[in-house]
């Protein structure tokens, strides 16, 4: 069995064909800009897709995407990466030039999907996944069946209120996790404390490493925002596996130890002793292509 995984990330789209032992056998990229619009972005998709479609035989197409988005009827919103976007029908135009059938859904939810079949948290009856990259995401898997919510949009764990009255988040309101725990949150917790714009998340990991106090202190808040955000949904969904993902795990060495300790120091005691932590590097083609698979287990049971 082969399928064709489609992330859309920022500045990008990768496509890649990959076999049932989660092995990516070739992959794409072609480039996307903010001024994209509907008819523009419809020819990057079919660049990145078509070369892959010609060589290889799939069976189905997954595409992850950012949010808003409507994962029943496979439509793509605008969001801050391609605003010009107009409720494109990404799912009715793949399936229209190749015949082959599509799914859409959330860019987290997907990662959540590859993190059950191919990561660490292969085969748990109840995965939560953190996706921590530029902003915040996350993703629940209970009995091998993801939770959408409407349209696809459910478990947006960034915009959980943490801190009352907190930092501005990016959606307009204040003390969500993400306004501390990601990327953005990260450099902007940081200028609050120093007036000086980091030009990087990574410079201010650079900075933390390089013992800068402003830096260290602004990681430390974060993670306790992101342990306080983990108990949250322990506590509330009874999980048993935890996978963090994304791009800021590059930085694990920093901010991973206290974050385990806290989490576990927090939650229920019997849950704790039973919860699994996990950090993995977050294969988005994978986890694009993973809306492929569900769906397939045969001994998945219904919530």
């Amino acid at each position: 069995m082969l399928g064709l995984g489609i992330d859309i990330g920022a500045g990008s789209i990768k496509s890649g064909v990959f076999d049932e032992t989660g092995t990516i056998l070739e992959e794409t990229r072609e480039n996307t800009h903010a001024k994209m619009k509907n008819a523009e972005f419809q020819k990057a998709i079919l660049s990145s897709a078509s070369p892959l479609l010609k060589k290889y035989e799939v069976t189905g197409i997954g595409v992850g995407s950012p949010g808003p988005i409507d994962n029943e009827k496979g439509i793509i919103h605008s969001s801050a990466n391609l605003p010009l976007l107009d409720a494109f029908p990404i799912k009715e135009i793949l399936e229209r030039e190749t015949g082959i059938q599509t799914k859409l859904n959330n860019d987290a939810n997907c990662a959540s999907l590859g993190e059950y079949f191919f990561g660490p948290g292969a085969g748990s009856s109840n995965l939560f996944v953190f996706t921590l990259g530029t902003g915040l995401g996350g993703g629940w898997i209970q009995n091998g069946f993801l939770y959408n919510g409407f349209q696809g949009n459910g478990m947006e764990v960034g915009h959980t209120t943490i801190i009352k009255d907190g930092a501005l988040c990016g959606c307009g309101k204040r003390g969500c996790a993400e306004s501390y725990f990601s990327a953005t949150g990260l450099m902007n917790r940081y200028f609050d404390r120093t007036n000086q714009k980091a030009n990087s998340v990574a410079e201010v990991f650079q900075l933390a490493n390089d013992g800068d106090s402003h830096a260290l202190d602004t990681i430390y808040e974060g993670t306790e925002v992101l342990a306080e955000t983990a108990r949250n949904i322990v506590n509330l969904l009874n999980v048993d596996t935890i996978v963090f993902v994304g791009g800021l795990i590059k930085s694990w060495s920093l901010f991973g130890e206290h974050l385990e300790t806290r989490i576990r120091s927090q939650v229920f005691p019997i849950l704790a002793d039973r919860l699994k932590i996990f950090h993995g590097e977050n294969q988005a083609i994978l986890g694009a292509g993973s809306l492929v698979l569900e769906g397939m287990n045969p001994n998945r049971s219904k919530i």
